[in-house]
């Protein structure tokens, strides 16, 4: 696999589910690629970096997966599109492959609906390694935007009181969002579209397609929109590569708040009180 050594590298690698929401990034890229055939470009390239692997039998996680694939074909095929994103789902994700894709990662993917994630630690390492984020106020999502600042981490998105709320009141329709919103329509029905159906397998974009327009249950749909505007903003701000360095080294400096030594001894000051 060749990639644009000068592009910025977008990485999302961590187990796939529905909660951590691959599949919003997914439509985030079909509407990229949906940009760049009416010539509207990206100042440079953008490879998308997937990875990870789903439970045997989670249905819908491999259905996302079949997706990102298919995006990938079409993508990397597109003689319009591929010189201004490139798309590649890894296989067999690993330690050894983190190993090198998280010290070369620009954008840290840490997507989860708020209130979802119990804590994570891939952004840690992302953090550490001078990846800027790009999340909700999700699992340390929190603490990392506490210690660097607003300034230097990328937020969207609903937070948790707010999804705690619409599943309690049983308040979020994604078909309703879905009806009312004609960029939303339209990346969710490219999945189905005969682009796509020509490419992978009708069953598998079909249920996908109609799980995120009638359930979505992990509400991709309500974060889309405030989603694309963060990123593209992002985007821009890595042109101003003074701006973007002071961003990394900021993270790089506040990474050590992480440590284990840290860790264990808030746990035994605040919940186990073992005399030392």
């Amino acid at each position: 696999i060749k990639i644009k050594h000068n592009s910025i590298f977008d990485v999302q690698i961590k187990r796939i589910h529905e909660y951590k929401r691959q599949q919003l990034n997914a439509l985030y890229i079909i509407h990229k690629y949906l940009l760049i055939k009416r010539g509207h470009f990206p100042a440079r390239p953008i490879t998308f970096i997937f990875g990870g692997k789903a439970a045997p039998a989670y249905t819908m996680a491999k259905y996302i997966i079949h997706l990102i694939l298919c995006l990938q074909q079409l993508i990397n095929s597109d003689e319009q599109v591929k010189d201004h994103i490139q798309l590649l789902f890894l296989e067999n994700y690993n330690v050894t492959l983190a190993e090198k894709l998280i010290p070369a990662a620009d954008i840290s993917e840490q997507i989860s609906l708020a209130s979802k994630e119990a804590s994570g630690t891939g952004n840690m390492k992302f953090m550490l390694n001078g990846a800027i984020t790009l999340g909700t106020r999700d699992g340390a999502n929190v603490e990392i935007c506490e210690l660097v600042g607003e300034n230097n981490i990328y937020i969207f998105g609903k937070d948790s009181q707010e999804i705690i709320d619409l599943y309690k009141n049983n308040g979020y329709s994604a078909k309703a969002l879905y009806d009312k919103d004609a960029n939303i329509k339209e990346v969710v029905d490219f999945i189905v579209s005969p682009t796509m159906l020509a490419i992978g397998d009708k069953n598998s974009l079909l249920s996908l397609q109609q799980e995120i327009v009638n359930k979505d249950w992990f509400m991709s749909l309500i974060d889309f929109n405030d989603y694309v505007k963060v990123k593209e903003q992002m985007l821009l701000d890595y042109e101003n590569k003074d701006l973007w360095s002071k961003m990394a080294l900021k993270n790089i400096a506040h990474a050590s708040y992480f440590s284990a030594d840290r860790s264990i001894n808030q746990y035994n000051e605040e919940i186990w009180k073992i005399k030392q």
